[in-house]
C-alpha cells in the first residue's frame, strides 16, 4: 500500500522546516496544504519562505538538493481558489509523486485542505431521501448511539448543540454512509488507491507559541511585507476574497485604507494569528490518529523518527 505523510499543527511551529529536512533524508516531495500560498505574488507575509537554491516551476519549487515542495503559486490573486480546487490538484499531484518512487509530505495549517485528503469532501455526497426518511422515525438518542457506532470519530467532534439536533446527527450518518458506499463501490472498479497514513503533530506551550509568532510577524515586516501588500492593493477591488481576507494582509490593507494606524495594524495582525493558531490545535486535536509531538521537548526529532520509520518499515 502507498504510503503519505501529513505534518500539521498551529502556524509558526516549525511543519515547512521538518518536512523539507525529513522529505531530504527519505526520498520525499512536499505538497503544500496552505489556502495563502497558493496564490502567486503572496509571498513574504503568507511565509512562501524558502532555502535561496529553490527554483520556481509551474506550480512547484524544486531545488538542487532534489526536494520540491508542490501547489505553491497555482493560480493569480485575482482567482477563487476553493477546497475542491485543491483536492483536485493534490490528488494529482501525490499520485506524480508516487509514480517516482518518492514519499509524499503533505504539510501545512489549513486543516480543511488536510482533512479533504485524508477523508474526502463531505460536501460531494448529496442527499439519501430514502435513508433521511427511514433515520426520521428514530428518537435523537437512537441516532446518537448509531452515529457512534458507524463513525465514532466524527461523533467526538461534534459539539452538545449538535449531537442534540436531529437533522445534523441524521447528515452526519447519511454523510458516513454515502461515504462507505463510494469506497467500496471504487474499490470494486479499482479506480482508488487507498493509501497508508502518518499525520505528524507539532505542537508547543501556548506562550512559546505566542512569542514564535511575533518574531515571526515582526521579521516579516522586516522583510518587505509593507511593499507586498502595497503592491496587491493597487488591484485591491479585483483580489479574491480568499487574499483580502489573510491574515496579514487584511490588517495591512486596513492600514493602506487609512482604517488603522500602524500600531493597531500589528496588534490586529499578531492577535489574528494568536487566534488563528488556536483555532488550528482545536481542528486538528479532534483527529483521533495524530502523533503529537512538543517540538521543545529534548527528544522530539528522536521520537518523531523513530515513529516515522516503523511506519515506512
Amino acid at each position: 500500500m502507498q504510503k503519505i505523510v501529513y505534518i500539521v499543527g498551529p502556524t509558526a511551529v516549525g511543519k515547512t522546516n521538518l518536512a523539507f529536512d525529513l522529505a531530504n533524508r527519505y526520498q520525499g516531495e512536499l505538497v503544500s496544504a496552505d489556502s495563502v500560498q497558493v496564490y502567486k505574488g503572496l509571498d513574504i507575509i503568507s511565509g512562501k519562505d524558502l532555502p535561496p537554491d529553490y527554483k520556481s516551476h509551474a506550480g512547484y519549487y524544486s531545488s538542487n538538493s532534489g526536494s520540491s515542495i508542490h501547489l505553491l503559486d497555482v493560480v493569480d490573486p485575482f482567482t477563487p481558489f476553493n477546497v475542491s480546487d485543491f483536492q483536485k490538484c493534490a490528488v494529482d499531484t501525490i499520485a506524480l509523486i508516487h509514480a517516482k518512487n518518492k514519499l509524499p509530505f503533505v504539510v501545512g495549517g489549513t486543516g480543511l485542505y488536510v482533512e479533504v485528503l485524508l477523508n474526502g469532501l463531505e460536501g460531494s455526497i448529496g442527499p439519501d431521501l430514502k435513508l433521511r426518511n427511514k433515520l426520521e422515525t428514530l428518537s435523537v438518542e437512537d441516532l446518537q448511539l448509531k452515529l457512534k457506532k458507524q463513525n465514532k470519530e466524527k461523533f467526538s467532534t461534534m459539539n452538545t448543540s449538535d449531537v442534540r439536533n436531529k437533522r445534523r446527527l441524521i447528515r452526519a450518518i447519511e454523510i458516513t454512509e454515502g461515504r462507505l458506499k463510494i469506497n467500496d463501490s471504487r474499490l470494486k472498479n479499482g479506480k482508488v488507491r487507498q493509501f497508508d497514513c502518518l499525520v505528524i503533530g507539532l505542537m508547543c506551550d501556548r506562550e512559546i507559541l505566542k512569542q514564535r509568532i511575533n518574531v515571526r510577524v515582526e521579521e516579516r515586516i522586516r522583510n518587505g511585507a509593507l511593499e507586498e501588500a502595497k503592491n496587491l492593493f493597487e488591484n485591491y477591488e479585483t483580489l479574491a476574497q480568499q487574499v483580502k481576507d489573510a491574515n496579514g494582509y487584511k490588517q495591512l490593507f486596513s492600514y493602506l485604507k487609512k482604517e488603522l494606524s500602524w500600531e493597531e495594524c500589528m496588534y490586529r495582525w499578531k492577535i489574528s494569528e494568536y487566534r488563528h493558531a488556536k483555532n488550528q490545535m482545536t481542528w486538528f486535536k479532534k483527529y483521533g490518529n495524530v502523533q503529537w509531538h512538543d517540538i521543545t521537548s529534548k527528544t522530539y526529532k528522536k521520537d518523531l523518527e523513530s515513529g516515522l520509520k516503523i511506519f515506512l518499515s
